[in-house]
């Protein structure tokens, strides 16, 4: 219930704090913030008065443990702890490892001639979903490269449809493509079933053509063709606007600014910036960015996204605006990745992962983050001792000790299999 909010009591709820130059940022388990000077926070922590506005901003964001207002903090307390979870919701199917590019970093090793996922897996795979109790649920497609198994890919929408009609669940469809097989008769399936595409773009045609190497000649003219085609169909209102990542690499970091003129060039507004993960062929290190490398380039991106939002350019970052929106209003975004729990992938031959990244590192050799396969029940997977680690994995605070003291921690949601691949530790 609503503790009386007139009382006067200024004791603290536990809380973290960081020191940013002259600033104090605070955090507490209600993953919302406040920023104090350095005498504030002496002051609050000893439960002294502080000026009224900065006590009511106090009050209102739950730093006050006499003064919880439960029935403002709890909903998004619950939705950040997901009280109201039913069952993953996102499900990433590798339908080939078959590609017709052989990126220097891609996490996949694919290349020309890897597995198609067989109609009788793809049905074995569906029936899994449908049994892991999501009212919605997003189906992805992923490869290698999805369009050179696309007999499957439709085979999926048209049996996931019928499922998801008998179920009553809610259904949306997305795809993560190079582009570079999509015809025009495949973009109308895609466009008439309500398939959202993902692309590579990283960057303008010398930098793109760098590191994702294409048999058929310039990946970067092949990802523009098919950039081109989703366009045309989006802006008449028949599909969702393409969204696309950009990889950073070494050879991103002299060039920001050029890279998100790029994506608006291409008629992209959602700029999505991932540094290079240490998976398949990126494993080696040669091509990827170190922390501090990584957050230089993109201080720069977002400063130069900001200065085009001042001149009237609608552009912005998703993980920015994914902070933001849990920073200012407590919201957990839409797409954070939890493993086993929020997502699970699937390999084509109905392996199944707790993430891509898990079913990545399997697709190189490493099958350490093997749940089982879609022979299996859900309730087998999650409940096995991988199963559960992966659970527990997915609340930092109440696994780590050292997370549980960092006022960052509501909003790390560090993959496991990252960490497998960046440091040889599950946690």
């Amino acid at each position: 219930g609503l503790y009386l909010m007139a009382k006067k009591d200024n004791r603290p709820v536990d809380f973290n704090f960081v020191r940013r130059g002259g600033a104090r940022l605070l955090s507490n388990d209600f993953t919302r913030t406040a920023e104090l000077t350095a005498a504030e926070l002496a002051r609050f922590a000893a439960g002294a008065a502080l000026p009224a506005g900065r006590e009511k901003l106090l009050a209102t964001r739950g730093f006050y443990a006499g003064r919880l207002d439960f029935n403002a903090l709890l909903p998004g307390h619950f939705a950040a702890v997901l009280a109201d979870w039913k069952g993953p919701k996102v499900h990433i199917i590798s339908v080939t490892g078959d590609c017709d590019h052989a990126c220097l970093y891609c996490s996949a090793g694919a290349g020309a001639g890897g597995r198609h996922m067989t109609r009788a897996t793809a049905k074995k795979t569906l029936d899994f979903i449908f049994s892991t109790g999501s009212p919605e649920l997003v189906i992805e497609f992923q490869g290698g490269e999805p369009l050179r198994n696309f007999a499957v890919v439709r085979y999926i929408i048209t049996e996931a449809r019928r499922l998801a009609e008998k179920k009553g669940r809610a259904l949306h469809f997305s795809m993560v493509s190079n582009l570079a097989g999509l015809t025009s008769e495949k973009l109308e399936y895609l466009a008439a079933n309500g398939v959202t595409l993902c692309t590579s773009l990283d960057g303008p045609a010398a930098l793109h053509d760098k590191a994702r190497k294409f048999t058929g000649g310039s990946s970067h003219a092949a990802a523009a063709r098919g950039i081109a085609l989703v366009n045309k169909l989006a802006a008449a209102g028949r599909m969702e606007p393409l969204n696309a990542i950009c990889t950073v690499t070494k050879f991103s970091l002299s060039c920001p600014e050029k890279i998100v003129d790029e994506f608006l060039r291409r008629g992209i507004q959602r700029v999505q910036l991932g540094p290079l993960e240490p998976i398949g062929r990126a494993a080696g290190g040669e091509l990827a960015v170190t922390p501090e490398e990584f957050l230089a380039f993109y201080r720069r991106a977002l400063g130069y996204m900001l200065k085009l939002n001042r001149r009237g350019a609608a552009v912005y970052e998703k993980g920015a605006l994914m902070f933001l929106k849990q920073m200012t209003a407590g919201e957990r975004p839409r797409y954070q990745n939890l493993d086993l729990l929020y997502r699970l992938s699937y390999s084509p031959d109905g392996s199944v992962y707790g993430s891509d990244e898990a079913r990545l590192l399997g697709a190189g050799g490493s099958e350490f983050f093997r749940l089982g396969s879609v022979n299996d029940s859900f309730c087998k997977l999650a409940s096995s001792p991988l199963g559960r680690t992966l659970l527990l994995s997915c609340f930092p605070r109440a696994a780590q000790p050292r997370c549980s003291r960092c006022p960052y921690s509501g909003w790390c949601r560090v993959s496991p299999a990252y960490n497998y691949a960046a440091q040889g530790s599950f946690w």
